[in-house]
């Protein structure tokens, strides 16, 4: 997965765009990518300090939310 920017850029892009987009749908590909940024953010936060990675586990949480919400 490539990033532009740092992992908790991206999650907080994720949540932007999960939110202005909630209750529409979104393309297949939008949604791939937002479960692969989640992989990464996971991966992310267990090397990442502990504030940071408290930090991560949030956005993470945050996301989780947005796409638990989202019809299938």
């Amino acid at each position: 997965m490539e990033l532009h920017g740092t992992i908790i850029e991206n999650l907080r892009m994720a949540i932007s765009s999960a939110e202005r987009l909630r209750g529409r749908a979104v393309y297949k590909d939008t949604l791939a990518y937002w479960h692969d940024l989640l992989h990464e953010a996971r991966r992310a936060r267990s090397l990442a300090g502990e504030a940071d990675g408290a930090h991560i586990e949030r956005l993470i949480a945050q996301l989780e939310l947005e796409l638990a919400e989202r019809p299938r």
